[in-house]
């Protein structure tokens, strides 16, 4: 998307002039920032505190090919509004849209790895020591997105997009990939801390050697972003808010926000990313009886090999490329995405309503039902679709039409379920859907 960077005042938030940059080493980044939004201090003036002359942001006239693009995968998140509270929105969005992808490409990673491998799979407690525990940490990181978002005035937002439209904000492209050192490598490098992978950054020899390696690995992609620094843009919309005139947020509220948006990004920068790295070198607990020095250097045939061999972005919809098509798969593969979609629902029902009790129906939806079902695919050679539901995830009109198409996908997914029930795995629940007909009525 070609972006327009001419003719802009000199004194507004722009595109040109707006901008968080990820050049600073990571440590000192983080203190100067955190104390800066502390004092309601703009990203961009915190910047110019920090040292930074108008040679080192991009050039007022750059185009979109050129200079503003370099600077994308540089890091760099452009400002699209100058009212912060509407930026704030945009940015929450897509933080949402960010932490949704995160999290099904972590659980198809999860899901594809070899049972042998079990702790480095996981549970689903959330916890930053295995597969599933990380991508159910994202799945709470998306929560608190969306309960922001509602906070603020605005909807909650369950979408995501599969073929990024702002490469200067998404990490990566999403991508359904079995566990391999390349998908590992994307997933180390957009959880990281910037200062390890760019040039600038005051690495150590061993650091040096990772950054390198990791860098060859992603080698075909553009330069993807961290996801560090699209929160550090909403910290600083979050701060320049603060006590203006009709913003909903009072300051004790902001300050609290303020302090989960900085345990979200500490649990990526840190957390994920220490266990990526650890996975990535093969140096995971769970490796120890592998038998070799490191799992990656395996052929992918070997039975030592931490993945199976799943498709990329497979599908269940009949007819589109990449479908599905061994019949046991395609029927598990169908009921999963029904699960999804019911879960999403209630997410969303959830937030948009303050609804504890559809939390907790979604929750059901996916550890005894999607799970089961998601354990099973690999055994076939296929894995959860994660398709996407055109009509989205609050299809209805108001509160009542979305209880009745919750109810009527409920239905869609218990009588479909009867057709298959022979393939079905023991572990999934026959009864998952009642609870939504006994909460939602009949």
């Amino acid at each position: 998307m070609k972006r327009d960077e001419h003719g802009q005042s000199q004194g507004k938030a722009s595109r040109s002039t707006s901008r968080i940059l990820e050049a600073i080493p990571d440590k000192k980044r983080r203190v100067f920032l955190q104390a800066a939004l502390a004092g309601g201090v703009a990203a961009p003036v915190a910047l110019a505190w920090f040292g930074y002359s108008g040679a080192e942001t991009p050039a007022s006239g750059a185009s979109a090919k050129g200079g503003a693009s370099a600077k994308n995968r540089a890091g760099v998140i452009i400002r699209d509004f100058a009212d912060p509270y509407l930026e704030l929105l945009r940015l929450l969005r897509e933080a949402a849209e960010i932490e949704h992808g995160l999290m099904l490409q972590y659980l198809y990673c999860a899901f594809s790895i070899k049972a042998r491998y079990q702790s480095l799979i996981g549970f689903g407690a959330p916890e930053s020591t295995n597969m599933l525990g990380v991508a159910v940490q994202e799945m709470q990181h998306l929560g608190a997105v969306n309960r922001l978002l509602v906070a603020l005035g605005g909807c909650p937002h369950m979408d995501r997009q599969d073929f990024p439209y702002e490469p200067d904000i998404y990490p990566f492209p999403f991508t359904l990939e079995p566990i391999s050192r390349h998908s590992l490598a994307k997933y180390v490098y957009t959880e990281g801390p910037a200062a390890i992978f760019t040039a600038k950054g005051q690495r150590s020899r061993e650091d040096e050697l990772f950054s390198g390696q990791v860098l060859k690995d992603i080698g075909g992609l553009d330069r993807p972003n961290h996801v560090g620094s699209l929160y550090r843009n909403i910290l600083a919309l979050l701060a320049e808010c603060s006590g203006r005139p009709g913003f909903p947020l009072a300051p004790a509220q902001v300050e609290q926000w303020r302090s989960d948006l900085l345990i979200i990004m500490e649990e990526g920068e840190h957390d994920h990313f220490e266990f990526f790295r650890q996975v990535y070198e093969g140096r995971h607990p769970a490796f120890a009886k592998s038998g070799v020095a490191n799992v990656w250097d395996l052929d992918p045939g070997h039975e030592a090999y931490p993945g199976h061999a799943l498709p990329e972005n497979p599908t269940a919809f009949v007819g589109h490329p990449n479908q599905i098509t061994s019949e046991d798969a395609h029927g598990l593969a169908w009921l999963s995405d029904l699960h999804y979609w019911i879960a999403l629902c209630c997410l969303d029902f959830s937030y948009r309503h303050a609804d504890e009790t559809m939390l907790g129906l979604a929750v059901s939806q996916m550890l005894t039902a999607l799970m089961p079902l998601a354990t099973e695919l690999p055994k076939l050679g296929a894995g959860v679709p994660f398709d996407v539901l055109s009509m989205g995830y609050a299809p209805g009109s108001d509160k009542e039409q979305s209880r009745r198409i919750i109810l009527a996908l409920a239905g869609e997914a218990r009588e479909f379920a009867k057709t298959i029930e022979a393939k079905l795995p023991a572990a999934y629940d026959r009864d998952s859907t009642n609870a939504i007909f006994d909460l939602l009525g009949t």
